[in-house]
């Protein structure tokens, strides 16, 4: 698992950076779409302009009168050539829909458009959008009036194709989209920058605390030493009197627990800050939880229980890790076990080679380990609520101290349920290889 510290800011740089990332966004977005609206009602209000010119033209011309011929419709293709052209079209209609004149020659099916005629001789103008010989086409239909305010005689009619208008319509469509998914390209990039910058004060803030907590622990060492130090003189030499003994053996008591306490805080924060403070060297593991065993004996006698290796002779497992620091680590679990274990049961260490990796258990014959909280007991402080109770509850710093040198030694730490009750802590180291012999 990797660093919480680590964890954390790159949760927060995620946050920050899909925040960035979706505001800059939604700007875009606003941008593009105030954009698109903007410029298709231009250009629509640019053809709707320039049909109402047109027909304003015809009507100009014929001063409120039909035409004093009727043109008919003749063969030609005059009407496929607006097809692709954004050139305006008249017809003027009679008000019975008798088509007087084309001037462009239109053949479209569909046109002149009665309904538009109706419309317009009974509302006054009419604008719309039909389609006509399979083509879109914008028609404007204004009614002729007689000069004396007469009914109206009949009614122009202007269109215009709009396969060019419709195909500027998307190509500019188009150019946002990409210009957009441009800007959002770099509004990501921006993004990334931006919360990359954001963070650098929130690191150097968590590598002051780690650099904090390792010189205020080095510095408690020494005047916790002193106290334990001057309560066994005073235990040893008798300089106190008897109802007052007690009182020492919880100066030593404390003064231990503080001393541990520190020496995991130097632990964490060392471990954590400075990757050269490992010494990598050949070493064995089984050796190495043979001593650690070893050391925790007398602590679990106190406890009320016992620890065993096994197998034993333990097997051969070669790594390449600091001893000191995997002792340390080894006994952080079997200080964790120890103080969780019933009176009377063992707790085992299990070593075991699988595939390419060493592998050491710590078994306890306690309550377990919830759940939801196997994730959680590795945090700094953190203790096991409900189902895990101890008789002598620590400051919630060996368990964090054994994850952070199990990943120093590039390793995993992971707990599990043991059958038949309690907890199961598996270390697992990758194996060294070794030279075979010549």
């Amino acid at each position: 698992m990797a660093d919480p510290t680590d964890l954390v800011i790159a949760a927060t740089r995620r946050r920050l950076a899909l925040w960035t990332l979706a505001l800059l966004a939604g700007l875009l977005v606003a941008m593009g779409v105030a954009t698109a609206i903007v410029a298709v009602a231009q250009l629509d209000g640019a053809s709707d302009g320039a049909l109402r010119t047109s027909a304003q033209a015809v009507l100009s011309t014929l001063d409120g009168r039909l035409p004093g011929t009727t043109g008919s419709q003749e063969d030609g293709e005059g009407g496929d050539e607006l097809v692709g052209s954004a050139d305006t079209f008249t017809m003027v209609l009679d008000a019975r829909g008798t088509l007087l004149q084309n001037p462009r020659n239109v053949h479209l099916a569909g046109l002149p458009d009665r309904s538009a005629l109706a419309a317009a001789l009974s509302g006054g103008s009419d604008l719309r959008t039909v389609t006509a010989g399979g083509v879109p086409v914008r028609l404007l239909t204004l009614p002729i009036r007689p000069s004396d305010g007469g009914p109206a005689v009949g009614a122009v009619q202007a269109g215009l194709v709009l396969t060019l208008h419709d195909q500027q319509v998307v190509d500019l469509l188009r150019t946002i989209a990409l210009v957009g998914l441009a800007g959002l390209l770099c509004a990501a990039l921006l993004a990334l920058v931006l919360s990359d910058r954001a963070l650098v004060p929130i690191r150097a803030a968590f590598a002051t605390e780690r650099r904090f907590a390792a010189s205020a622990s080095h510095e408690l060492r020494t005047p916790a030493a002193l106290i334990r130090a001057s309560g066994e003189v005073l235990q040893r030499e008798g300089l106190v009197r008897e109802e007052g003994l007690p009182l020492v053996d919880t100066v030593v008591a404390e003064s231990d627990r503080l001393g541990r306490l520190v020496a995991d805080l130097l632990a964490l924060s060392t471990s954590r800050a400075d990757p050269s403070a490992i010494r990598f060297e050949p070493l064995d593991v089984g050796s190495v939880s043979v001593d650690a065993a070893r050391r925790i004996g007398p602590l679990a006698a106190e406890r009320g229980c016992r620890v065993e290796v096994t197998p034993d002779p333990p097997p051969r497992l070669p790594v390449m890790g600091d001893a000191d620091q995997l002792v340390q680590l080894l006994l952080a679990l079997l200080d964790n076990a120890t103080r969780h274990s019933p009176p009377g049961e063992p707790v085992t260490v299990v070593l075991e080679r699988a595939d390419d990796r060493a592998r050491v258990t710590v078994v306890d014959r306690g309550q377990g380990v919830p759940a939801e909280e196997r994730a959680r007991i590795f945090e700094p402080f953190a203790r096991a609520g409900r189902g895990r109770r101890s008789r002598d509850r620590g400051a919630g710093l060996g368990l964090a101290v054994a994850q952070a040198l199990a990943e120093r030694h590039h390793g995993t730490i992971s707990v599990r349920d043991t059958p038949g009750g309690g907890a199961s802590f598996v270390v697992s180291l990758p194996l060294r290889r070794e030279q075979p012999p010549t």
